[in-house]
């Protein structure tokens, strides 16, 4: 059985610490010298740090309506409601303004997090004690029940955006969690683990480029080249990650499976994933050039523990397209190494695909 899920902690981390670069903090130096039996406590850790932190700066506030009967005329009378409530009885009106409150989502998620970690059995006594001295810090904030759908109505902008570390972190931890409370099947929790892998290593390679290389990066969607300007349902195009250098650029595709190569059948040769190279091709060949660039394509897989693993240079009518697998079971620093070493393969048609 192929697996790609088996990440040391340790890289884990350092992965965090590329996709977030809020980890990079002061507070959270110490994190990387601990030791950690899984990942539930390395994500316990990063909460009972950066939680305080986020408290510490003040939690964020934001304009929210407000609706109640009142005897004191503010914001917009409601009619109807008024009506409804039979609020005149009281000589009170139904009213409703907007209010600067912490009562935002993102808090009420922190604050269900809190409840549900301070009463889960799955961490350490002293860690609970700890999420549950903070919750005082919340009680302007409404209980919601903590569920899944919560963090689809998330929405970042510039005065909240110190938010989304310890939110996606809260997520995480929660996922985790309810997985091993839940009866469901080992292969969900799989499912589940890598779903939440893809994640961050698209969100690290992304990270890496941008912090480690000079190259021009950016994550853009590719129109596609119709000759009517007609796209109604078409899929769109979103890249992963694109490195440009002068008249050269490179659209990655960041891939985390439980499989990178398959076999028609049992003994048979192992083939790459043809909906896999269509994608790629497809992003080359849409990508609308300037005179005299150069355009190539890169699938890069999480190495998993099958005999074989993508590691290979093809040119197709033209087009460069390296297919390559990520060790990131080995030291982080190795991991850098061939990070980089994939780039100058293509930049500089030196380095290796494979150790």
């Amino acid at each position: 059985m192929e697996r790609n899920n088996n990440i040391p902690i340790r890289n884990i981390y350092y992965m965090l610490s590329y996709a977030y670069q809020t980890l990079n903090l002061a507070e959270y130096k110490r994190i990387g010298t601990e030791k950690f039996e899984n990942v539930k406590e390395l994500y316990a850790e990063i909460l009972s740090i950066g939680i305080p932190v986020l408290i510490r700066g003040g939690l964020s506030k934001d304009y929210i309506s407000v609706e109640e009967t009142s005897n004191v005329i503010k914001g917009k009378i409601d009619i109807n409601s008024t009506i409804k409530k039979n609020a005149l009885v009281n000589k009170k009106i139904a009213v409703v303004y907007d209010e600067f409150s912490e009562n935002i989502l993102l808090n009420q998620i922190i604050k269900a997090t809190l409840v549900y970690l301070s009463r889960s059995t799955k961490i350490a006594q002293k860690k609970r004690r700890l999420f549950y001295g903070l919750l005082p810090y919340f009680t302007k904030v409404s209980d919601v029940e903590l569920d899944l759908k919560l963090w689809k109505n998330v929405r970042y902008n510039r005065q909240n955006i110190r938010y989304q570390f310890i939110v996606d972190v809260c997520r995480y931890l929660y996922e985790q969690l309810l997985f091993d409370e839940s009866t469901a099947s080992q292969m969900m929790k799989k499912a589940q683990d890598e779903q939440r892998l893809s994640s961050l290593y698209e969100k690290f390679i992304y990270a890496f480029f941008k912090r480690e290389t000079k190259y021009k990066v950016s994550h853009p969607q590719i129109k596609w080249m119709v000759d009517d300007e007609f796209t109604d349902a078409l899929p769109m195009m979103q890249t992963d990650l694109v490195l440009q250098n002068n008249k050269k650029t490179l659209i990655v595709d960041a891939k985390f499976y439980s499989e990178n190569m398959v076999a028609r059948f049992e003994g048979g040769a192992a083939k790459h994933k043809s909906s896999n190279l269509y994608q790629i091709f497809t992003y080359i060949n849409n990508w609308k050039k300037e005179p005299d660039e150069m355009v190539a394509g890169m699938l890069l897989y999480a190495k998993t523990t099958a005999l074989n693993q993508p590691n290979h240079t093809y040119h197709i009518k033209g087009n460069q397209i390296i297919v390559a697998s990520l060790d990131l079971q080995q030291d982080f620093s190795s991991i850098k190494e061939d990070l980089l070493a994939y780039v100058n393969h293509w930049d500089k048609g030196t380095g290796s695909l494979s150790r």
